[in-house]
């Protein structure tokens, strides 16, 4: 019988580490995360548990795209889990007053699985990152939780 594993650090490609500072001093500090190191080509980032490597490529080898609404899933991406949906909220809420927008806002996505809430950011070097939490449903219809439709990014938002 194999024995048990986990994930302890993740090293993303970046091109630009002054932005990537910028941006993930934010995000990842509202995550509980701190920044422990930097270099002129790499910055990394930890939170006791898991530490996030971002590195300097000068000959990029991957190529993103930003996400444009129209997934129902974005396969790659960074999921966080939080303990609720509030927390959600609280982080979506802290991270714009820093200017840092999400591109879904936090939301109910019933159809991932019941309880599921998220928003959704994309940093400078179009990763994507989610934030999430899987709260029993039925505490969420005692709170007044409703339902909410597909999740429309906030471009398509403000078209509709």
């Amino acid at each position: 019988m194999p024995g048990s594993s986990s994930l302890r650090h993740l090293s993303l490609e970046v091109s630009d580490i002054a932005r990537t500072k910028w941006f993930y001093d934010r995000f990842l500090g509202q995550l509980g995360f701190r920044r422990f190191v930097e270099e002129a080509g790499y910055v990394a980032y930890t939170d006791g548990d898991l530490t996030l490597w971002l590195i300097h490529e000068r000959s990029p080898r991957i190529r993103r795209r930003a996400p444009t609404g129209d997934e129902e899933v974005i396969a790659e991406h960074l999921a966080f889990h939080v303990d609720s949906a509030a927390r959600v909220s609280a982080i979506e809420a802290a991270l714009a007053r820093s200017e840092v927008y999400p591109v879904f806002r936090g939301e109910e996505h019933p159809e991932f699985r019941a309880g599921y809430f998220s928003a959704t950011w994309v940093d400078p070097d179009q990763i994507v990152l989610e934030v999430y939490t899987v709260e029993n449903p039925a505490a969420r219809r005692r709170t007044g939780g409703a339902k909410k439709p597909k999740r429309r990014s906030a471009a398509k938002k403000k078209r509709a």
